[in-house]
Parts: C-alpha cells; sequence; structure tokens
C-alpha cells in the first residue's frame, strides 16, 4: 500500500489548502527529499478542540531511569486512538484502521511518577488516510509529539478503503490539507546481513485482535539496541514505517547502523530456509533534535516522614 506525509499542494487550487490556519508550516517543494531530521508537523498545536485524556504513568511503560520508553509512548498513542474511536461512535462507521508510520519526537521525556495527558486531533487527511496528531505532557514535567499516518482498510480484502462521510466530516473540521499524500522518510537502502544482523521469533503477546504485530512491539527492539546509548539522553526523534505484515510464527532478522547520524533498524522476514526476503518489512529511524541533554530523573524514594494523611 504505497501511501506518508507529504502533501501535494498547488498555489492556485484552493481545493488543496482547505482549513489552513495559523498553525500550518510550508510544505517543502515534492523536488526537496524529505528525511527523518527534516521533516516538519503541518501543525505545531491543535488549532481547535481535540479528543484529551489523562491517566497516571505506570512502571510497566518506563525503564529504570524511570523514563517512559518509545514503546510505552507508541501504546499510549494507540489506546488514544482506541478510545477516541469509542468514543466518537466510529466504530459502527469506521472500525477497522491500521498505522502506516508512526513519529515519535521526544523533547523531554515524561517520567514515573506522574499522570500524563494527552490531545489528539487530525492535521490532514485523504478520503482513505489521515495523519493524526497527540501532544502528551508529564504533570511532573515532560513533553512528548507524536505523528501517526493511519489508513481506513476494508477488512474482506485487506485494501485501503473510503473513510465514512461522518468520518470525513469529523476529521477535516481543523486540518491543514486535504490531498495527503506517502512519502516515505526512511529512505536508506538496507545494508546487506553482517555479523551485527540477529534473527528473533515474534510473540503470539506482541499480536493484536486483527493479527497485527502491535505497533509498540517494534519499539521494544529499538529500546534493547538503544539501551544505555546517549541517542535518548537528549532530544530526539523515532520514526518507524511499517511495509509489509509480519504474521504470527515469522523469522525475522534484524540488521542495525549506528553512526554519528544516529540509529536506524530494518526488519526482514526470513523464509523457512533462512533466506531473507529483498525488501524489509519494516524500517525505523532515531534521530537526534536540536536540544540540550536531559535533566537527570529527580531522587526516588521523596524524603521520608513518620506518617501521612490518607487520601480517601
Amino acid at each position: 500500500m504505497p501511501i506518508s506525509a507529504t502533501i501535494d499542494r498547488h498555489p492556485h487550487d484552493s481545493r488543496r489548502t482547505s482549513g489552513v490556519n495559523a498553525y500550518s508550516r510550508p510544505v517543502a517543494p515534492e523536488k526537496d527529499k524529505q528525511t527523518p531530521s527534516t521533516y516538519q508537523f503541518l501543525q505545531s498545536a491543535p488549532p481547535g478542540p481535540t479528543f484529551e485524556r489523562s491517566w497516571p504513568v505506570r512502571t510497566g511503560d518506563v525503564d529504570p531511569a524511570r523514563r517512559v520508553r518509545l514503546d510505552g509512548i507508541a501504546r499510549y498513542a494507540q489506546d488514544m486512538a482506541n478510545d477516541e474511536m469509542f468514543h466518537r461512535g466510529f466504530q459502527a462507521t469506521d472500525p477497522y484502521w491500521l498505522v502506516r508510520r508512526t513519529i515519535i519526537d521526544v523533547l523531554e521525556p515524561i517520567r514515573w511518577p506522574s499522570d500524563v495527558t494527552l490531545l489528539r486531533w487530525c492535521e490532514a487527511t485523504s478520503s482513505r488516510w489521515c495523519n493524526m496528531r497527540i501532544t502528551m505532557t508529564g504533570s511532573a514535567g515532560g513533553r512528548v509529539e507524536t505523528e501517526g499516518f493511519w489508513i481506513r482498510f476494508n477488512a474482506d480484502n485487506g485494501m485501503p478503503t473510503h473513510i465514512s462521510d461522518g468520518g470525513m466530516r469529523y476529521l477535516t473540521k481543523y486540518v491543514t490539507e486535504t490531498r495527503l499524500r506517502w512519502k516515505s522518510l526512511n529512505t536508506e537502502l538496507m545494508p546487506a546481513p553482517s555479523s551485527g544482523s540477529r534473527e528473533f521469533y515474534l510473540r503470539a503477546t506482541d499480536f493484536d485482535p486483527f493479527q497485527h504485530l502491535n505497533n509498540a512491539a517494534y519499539w521494544q527492539l529499538v529500546e534493547d539496541d538503544l539501551d544505555g546509548d546517549e541517542l535518548l539522553t537528549r532530544p530526539h526523534r523515532g520514526v518507524i514505517e511499517y511495509l509489509q505484515p509480519l504474521p504470527l510464527g515469522a523469522r525475522v532478522q534484524a540488521r542495525t547502523v549506528r553512526d554519528d547520524a544516529g540509529y536506524r533498524l530494518w526488519l526482514v522476514r526470513l523464509d523457512d530456509d533462512g533466506v531473507p526476503a529483498e525488501k524489509p518489512a519494516a524500517t525505523v529511524s532515531v534521530v537526534p533534535l536540536p536540544g540540550d541533554s536531559f535533566e537527570p530523573a529527580a531522587a526516588w524514594p521523596p524524603e521520608q516522614v513518620d506518617s501521612v494523611e490518607w487520601n480517601i
């Protein structure tokens, strides 16, 4: 399904710029190749009412330094999408969606213990897919910006299908663009297998009700690779693009590169004889963003006292 977030805009075509607002940003011409480092969101803040939820950060989503991991952020984004679908009633009109790409900008880490507040809105659409933004902020500090390229699909044939009329009326209320098109950001050629390539097996617990590999499972591999890496100690952007399905029981090979530009991961499906596919099933990049290193986490536990008044 060749579809990402590059916009086809013509300066004299008003139909392609409906909903432009003060938060819109210029889009690079088609000839200018966008990369994980140069890509810009179309809106820097929600231009209208958003879907909002808050909940406590859980210890299962944080690392030993109490930082919410990338897979935890992906899980939060997924839960928000699910919550909004049922809140708006779209399970009756638009129940089936998959994510083609997720972008995660960690501007300041959200840590435990705290509550996280999430704001979700649509910034760009086409007839079959849309870009959904989420801003996450922690009550004790921290800010993360995400963008998801969501595709409405037909469960019978697995192909993209039109978003319902009611869904489009809601999604297009505050968008910057209505001609959203797919343009890959992770375009670096996949390297040949090397001594650093490794094979792993997918777990039954990694799959969702639609037999898709859970989006958070991909980021767990990234967290494993970058454990202790300085890349995660300062503002950074993660970009994952899902290119081919990975079914339960599939053998998968991971190929990685870590250099001054950042980190890249290619996931390649292996056949029964261990021969890798020619094209990756998913690609990941993590690149540094401008900004100073993060402040260390506050001491935990807090100063101890003899007793406290319980909250009822």
